[in-house]
């Protein structure tokens, strides 16, 4: 009895979730009442506060659940290990996992990242790669340069997140191992050598 009720519950959030996506596609999600979401859904307003408060609470488990979940696949990443992989001109299966999910929530994404979501939401994602990225080059002992990390960060940061939102946007046009190896070659040989315009090191004569 118990799976049963469990299944019904996330039936119903999923109704939910689908009816709220598409009132996202025709108006702002401050514009969107918990009547919308009830009436799309197909369930009536009782129902829909057994799973939130109100509208502002679902949009911010919506958010951090989405976060969270793709947060816990970017944790995984491990720099020194994505390089040898890219070395060996294989994809990097962490990387590879970490799209798929990515692509799993493309259009809760597309929507949010949109003009009629939540500029503060892109901001927690390019603050997780920008911490991401810190905590993996924190500890390698700098050398001569002349860009501090604090620069390097920003840049690749707000590059990765870029490169993201543009594969979203445009549609997932690249799969998931498609993206893992451009952004691996981006990140590892630079875009001058990733656009062909420069011999990677190892191929100059």
């Amino acid at each position: 009895m118990t799976v049963k009720i469990d299944r019904r519950k996330a039936r119903t959030k999923q109704l939910l979730y689908e009816a709220f996506i598409e009132l996202l596609k025709e108006k702002n999600s401050d514009a969107i009442t918990v009547t919308d979401v009830s009436s799309r859904a197909g369930v009536n307003r009782g129902t829909f506060y057994l799973h939130y408060r109100d509208m502002p609470d679902m949009l911010q488990q919506l958010q951090d659940e989405v976060f969270q979940s793709i947060k816990n696949h970017a944790r995984q990443f491990n720099h020194q290990e994505a390089i040898s992989y890219v070395d060996r001109d294989e994809l990097y299966p962490v990387s590879v996992e970490l799209f798929k999910e990515i692509a799993r929530h493309a259009e809760f994404l597309r929507l949010m990242f949109g003009p009629q979501g939540d500029i503060s939401y892109a901001g927690r994602f390019r603050k997780l790669m920008a911490s991401a990225i810190y905590e993996k080059i924190r500890y390698i002992p700098p050398v001569t340069s002349s860009m501090p990390r604090d620069y390097f960060i920003a840049y690749i940061s707000y590059a990765n997140f870029g490169m993201l939102l543009h594969w979203i946007e445009s549609g997932l046009n690249q799969t998931p191992e498609q993206m893992t190896r451009m952004m691996m070659q981006v990140m590892h040989y630079g875009p001058l050598v990733s656009l062909g315009l420069r011999e990677a090191p190892g191929e100059r004569s």
